[in-house]
């Protein structure tokens, strides 16, 4: 049969494992900063597809090379087939052409513009529309 004492005496100890529990997971804690993982980058199977055939592909906005990818590829990535075909001419030449970008990067003009800097001639001058016609000069 436990008595009192015993039952204090027991309480006591879990008390004191309880707060020195407590101290290692603080002193933990503070040494130690929230898990962030790393932002690793990914292709996808319709764009590995993409490069295999074109030696060329769009990613994020960016066109890449197979060196390109490669060189982003984890180390766990570098088994992955990408093929060997050379970029074609017309793809190059597209990679190469520079075409002028408006204040939004990816964004060269939105309706009811029809060229950067230039509106739809059959909407121009309709209130809300500000901007010269395409024809004008």
């Amino acid at each position: 049969m436990e008595l009192k004492d015993d039952i204090a005496a027991e309480r006591d100890a879990l008390k004191a494992e309880n707060e020195r529990l407590k101290a290692q997971l603080a002193a933990i804690g503070q040494a130690t900063r929230a898990y962030a993982p790393a932002q690793t980058f990914q292709l996808s199977e319709g764009d590995r597809q993409e490069l295999i055939a074109h030696g060329v592909v769009n990613v994020g906005g960016v066109a890449m090379t197979r060196d390109d990818v490669r060189a982003k590829l984890g180390d766990d990535q570098q088994n992955v087939d990408l093929g060997t075909a050379e970029i074609d001419p017309a793809t190059a030449a597209a990679m190469q052409q520079h075409r002028p970008q408006g204040a939004q990067p990816g964004v060269d003009f939105v309706y009811p513009s029809v060229a950067p800097g230039q509106i739809d001639p059959a909407v121009a001058g309709t209130p809300g529309i500000s901007g010269p016609a395409a024809d004008a000069k």
